[in-house]
């Protein structure tokens, strides 16, 4: 299964695109990770700081997972019946913004700041998805494969703000962090060079898609892999700091490395998806990502963080962007918004709420070390069902390029 095959390389492409369109659209990317790069890094190390345990942690991720469970997909899955799916994105933004802001505000009180916490969580995520799935129709409208190119934008709008938040947070605390990553969310009129849905008008009575068993199998491979993924993305970075003794200012400067580390591969990937299977590129990402986070159980200090995190950007690009292509390809243009927000929001959010609290528990009991290696292992059983399903994967994409192909407009 490759990306269909055009005789046009990268730079012929750029040239044939409306210049000031790609440009805008590699603005919001930027912004968006930007934003992204602010927050993420910090936010359970915030909650750490104002006392907060890891298994206090694990079961907030929990509850903000069964939220997320339930909202953002029934808002695509709205968006795709009202085909309104830019004006969904406007409104993801302005959550988000307001939760970061919520953050800081009820910083003292716990209730309310566990609301900002969860719908932070639940703009964040289904906003990031949304914008991929935006950005890969608006390319598909034009027959351009450089979708790589474009999210490489939102890899550096990760790397700078990332690489000066450890100073930003020794000025005003992490409170400042989320101030700014509130900011950057209301500053995107860029926006209106989004398409407005994600679907053309031809494709609305076929709004109720049924999905096809392929896409469940992926959806299972993403669940095993996600669950693994969670112990990482919500305790990496407390481990880094209270096992290996990383401050903000390394922490900040590691996920700047990590970022810019993506981006030669996302220029490449473009390339490389036009001469080769899509499953086998998705497949190295989740195993190169294994293999680093066994990696970090081997550290005794951070002096090898910055090398580890140079070689997830490879891997962590392959899987990114190949996840979400495949995601994209082998769904219905019907309902590719609500199986993007599937893929990216509802799997992972059910692996969170299987997984959350027993992480932070074996954080807090077992150690760190035994929680990664149980991570890595659930990313090596991803790998094993996405392979043992792949040709019923390779068969729906083909109808599905068959399918539009067909109900192109002439």
């Amino acid at each position: 299964m490759t990306l269909p095959p055009t005789l046009k390389d990268d730079e012929t492409m750029l040239t044939e695109l409306p210049r000031a369109a790609f440009r805008r659209i590699a603005g919001i990317t930027f912004l968006t990770f930007a934003a992204r790069g602010l927050t993420l890094p910090f936010l359970n190390l915030y909650l750490v700081s104002i006392g907060f345990s890891a298994t206090e942690i694990g079961g907030l991720i929990t509850l903000s997972a069964l939220v997320q469970l339930i909202v953002p997909p029934a808002l695509h899955a709205l968006a795709d019946r009202a085909r309104q799916h830019r004006r969904l994105y406007y409104g993801l933004l302005a959550g988000n913004a307001v939760a970061s802001f919520g953050l800081v505000a009820f910083a003292a009180n716990p209730l309310l700041l566990r609301g900002a916490y969860i719908v932070r969580d639940s703009s964040d995520s289904p906003g990031a998805s949304l914008l991929s799935q935006l950005t890969i129709t608006w390319l598909d409208q034009r027959k351009q494969a450089i979708y790589g190119r474009l999210r490489g934008w939102g890899s550096f709008g990760w790397a700078v703000t990332t690489f000066v938040s450890g100073r930003i947070a020794a000025i005003g605390g992490y409170p400042l962090l989320f101030m700014l990553a509130g900011i950057i969310n209301l500053l995107l009129p860029l926006v209106t060079v989004l398409p407005e849905r994600t679907a053309e008008r031809h494709t609305r009575a076929t709004v109720h898609a049924p999905r096809s068993l392929a896409f469940y199998l992926l959806m299972a491979s993403f669940f095993l892999f996600a669950f693994g993924n969670n112990a990482i993305a919500a305790f990496s970075f407390i481990f880094f700091r209270q096992n290996l003794g990383a401050t903000d200012d390394i922490i900040g400067i590691v996920s700047s490395v990590a970022a810019l580390s993506e981006i030669p591969s996302m220029i490449f990937i473009d390339w490389l998806l036009r001469r080769t299977n899509i499953r086998t590129t998705l497949a190295l990402g989740m195993l190169g990502q294994a293999l680093l986070w066994v990696g970090y159980t081997l550290l005794v200090g951070p002096t090898f963080l910055i090398p580890l995190m140079a070689f997830r950007g490879t891997f962590f690009t392959f899987f990114n962007v190949s996840a979400t292509l495949l995601v994209s390809r082998i769904s219905h243009p019907a309902n590719a918004a609500t199986n993007q927000a599937i893929a990216q929001v509802t799997v992972p959010s059910l692996a969170v709420l299987v997984a959350g609290a027993l992480n932070g528990w074996m954080f807090d009991n077992l150690g760190p070390y035994v929680l990664f290696n149980v991570a890595a292992l659930m990313a090596v059983l991803a790998v094993v069902l996405l392979l043992a399903a792949r040709q019923q994967i390779a068969a729906q994409d083909d109808r599905m390029q068959a399918l539009r192909q067909e109900e192109a407009p002439a």
